[in-house]
């Protein structure tokens, strides 16, 4: 949810929905969303039925970058946390 809402804060259009396979050959970038990996590259999707692959290479994307160096920047202080997410725990 956190990243879906960075991706609205930099004005991309998020959905929530089912994909179909064959749309996947649309996408420039895909990612596995996760707590700790936060955002990782997707190189490749393969369709075990049809014996199709859809290659997006080896290297995360503009995109998921930008995601994930704000979202990371959040947890660490160096990017303003607009939504409050983040709290300051003194005295331990």
């Amino acid at each position: 949810m956190s990243l879906e809402q960075i991706a609205n804060d930099i004005g991309l259009t998020v959905e929530r929905r089912p994909v179909p396979f064959d749309e996947l050959e649309s996408f420039e970038e895909a990612g596995a969303c996760g707590t700790a990996a936060i955002i990782s590259p997707i190189g490749k999707i393969v369709d075990h039925d049809s014996g199709k692959t859809i290659n997006y290479g080896n290297e995360a994307g503009p995109i998921s970058t930008k995601l994930y160096e704000t979202l990371r920047g959040i947890q660490e202080g160096t990017v303003e946390d607009i939504h409050a997410w983040t709290r300051v725990i003194e005295g331990l």
